[in-house]
């Protein structure tokens, strides 16, 4: 029985890392290890941070062990995966429950493994307000509903339709052959030691059965009680400082939309924090003006990948355009060009007239730009 990878212990509930094993060719591995979309962290950081760090090529492994969480996250990671093709491989570690399991579904294959759960359901929310306000809410649940549905009905469309709602009404959980039964997964792979995930303690209590078994693994991850830590004292006239100089440092390298963002993943209270985060800002902000690739700056910057990360992914993408210059200047003219006298376009108009006609083929090619060239004597 193999054991799960250890997500990293950051205010996150995502890790995306390269993996580069001598033996085994490039490859991406995505750890969802938390309930979908806490800590203020969205779909869009996470797609974006994917984004910054896949070259088009790689293979993408997205390690699922979640209760689930902001469905429309989900849906938006769903289609973010779906969108890899065959280069996307999902693999249940040990739960995927409400919005995790809707992104389950995005991969291309789907190895759950032999011990784990999948969990499908209706959304749910807790909303307040008028009677109107009430009835919009109830709408845009079952405009969510419908989505969910469709992500199900995607990856299994051999299910019925009346099956399918059913199973959603009723808080379905499916055991890996259940699973494998239904069409939800495509292979069945390997026990893992079982772990509750993070996140499951409180998640668990708003499902309406969930097994004894995740209940039992839940319970047991009870935090020891934390020395007590001296009270940290801040320093107000600090932190507005180091907010001002990292704010400038974002509107220099283009990033001000982002700035809020970059402030929330600083430590402000820290001097040598805040430099070292300027410093790598305006060394990504150069790295891709020189590669001539300015666009990628505020993704590398967002997705906080080092300077020495953000260098081999640019010098990736510069090995891959190889062989294809791109140089925005105009060709200079040679005398042999100027001198050369232009084609006779009468002529071959005339000479193409008396050719037979027949059938034209239907070809798709790539147009050309033309260019100047002496005809050969």
């Amino acid at each position: 029985m193999s054991h799960l990878p250890q997500a990293a212990p950051t205010r996150s509930w995502y890790r995306i890392q390269a993996k580069t094993d001598a033996d085994q060719p490039k490859s991406i591995e995505v750890l969802i290890y938390d309930e979908i979309g806490l800590w203020g962290i969205s779909a869009a950081r996470f797609i974006d941070e994917l984004k910054a760090m896949d070259d088009g090529q790689v293979a993408i492994t997205v390690a699922i062990n979640s209760p689930g969480g902001d469905v429309f996250d989900g849906f938006a990671i769903h289609n973010a995966l779906l969108r890899l093709g065959a280069r996307c491989t999902v693999r249940i570690d040990g739960l995927a429950a409400s919005a995790a399991s809707v992104i389950a579904c995005g991969g291309h294959q789907v190895v759950m493994a032999a011990n784990a759960m999948l969990m499908i359901h209706n959304p749910w929310t807790f909303t307040y307000g008028s009677a109107h306000d009430l009835r919009k809410t109830a709408d845009m649940m079952d405009k969510a509903r419908d989505g969910i549905l469709a992500a199900y009905r995607r990856k299994a469309p051999a299910i019925e339709d009346a099956t399918l709602i059913q199973m959603l009404d009723e808080e379905t959980w499916l055991s890996a052959d259940e699973a494998l039964a239904l069409g939800l997964v495509d292979v069945i792979g390997e026990a893992v030691a079982l772990q509750a995930c993070r996140g499951t303690t409180n998640v668990l209590a708003r499902f309406k059965h969930p097994p004894e078994a995740l209940l039992a693994a839940s319970a047991e991850l009870i935090p020891e009680e934390p020395a007590q830590a001296p009270e940290l004292q801040l320093d107000p006239t600090r932190l507005a400082r180091n907010a001002a100089r990292l704010s400038q440092a974002c509107l220099a390298c283009g990033l001000a939309e982002f700035t809020e963002e970059l402030l929330m993943n600083t430590t402000l209270s820290d001097d040598g924090a805040v430099s070292a985060q300027i410093e790598r800002l305006q060394a990504i902000r150069t790295l891709c003006a020189s590669a001539r690739l300015p666009e990628l700056a505020a993704d590398y910057a967002r997705s906080g990948l080092s300077v020495e990360a953000v260098r081999a992914r640019l010098f990736d993408r510069l090995l891959a355009a190889q062989g294809t210059a791109i140089d925005n200047k105009e060709p200079p003219i040679t005398p042999e060009a100027q001198a050369a006298p232009s084609p006779n376009t009468s002529a071959i108009y005339a000479a193409r007239k008396k050719k037979p006609s027949r059938p034209a083929a239907v070809k798709t090619a790539t147009p050309q730009a033309p260019t100047s060239q002496a005809p050969t004597p």
